[in-house]
């Protein structure tokens, strides 16, 4: 995020983009972010959710597990088209990214609970950043053009 006279701004547009994501915690923080075993969780230190919004920049997630702000770890986003299924009948997902993650923010949208968790990419690599890139070109996100003032010709 860049600073503006103490102001955190955005630096990319992000663009609804709906995967299936996992955050896994990484080794420092795991002692203090653990997750229940009867949790929807993949384990005590990996949550499931799905994007909500994805940039070059990063990505927020809807998540029924709570992660604390400033929380690191790495991010994978998955292909919504299982490519097999295990033998307990869940489906096996092609990983579209990984990249290393801090938790910026975190909502709740609803009493489920839910929440929405905005995570930063950390130092991002550029084959990710194409990656993201065709993901709003299949999409149709980030096609649109602009007027002068910026906004899109849609709006």
């Amino acid at each position: 995020m860049a600073q503006a006279r103490g102001l955190r701004i955005r630096q990319h547009e992000r663009w609804e983009i709906e995967l299936p994501v996992e955050f896994v915690v990484c080794d420092e923080h795991r002692l203090q972010v653990r997750f229940s075993s009867v949790s929807s969780a993949v384990d005590d230190g990996a949550l499931r959710g799905t994007s909500i919004d994805i940039s070059p920049g990063g990505l927020a997630l809807a998540s029924r597990q709570f992660v604390p702000r400033s929380c690191e770890g790495v991010v994978r986003v998955f292909d919504t088209t299982p490519i097999g299924t295990r033998g307990d009948g869940t489906p096996i997902l092609q990983l579209i990214f990984e990249q290393p993650a801090k938790v910026r923010r975190v909502r709740m949208l609803s009493h489920e609970p839910l929440y929405k968790v905005g995570l930063s990419f950390l130092d991002l690599d550029p084959q990710v950043e194409q990656k993201i890139a065709a993901l709003q070109a299949l999409t149709g996100h980030g096609t649109t053009e602009r007027d002068a003032t910026g906004r899109r010709a849609d709006e």
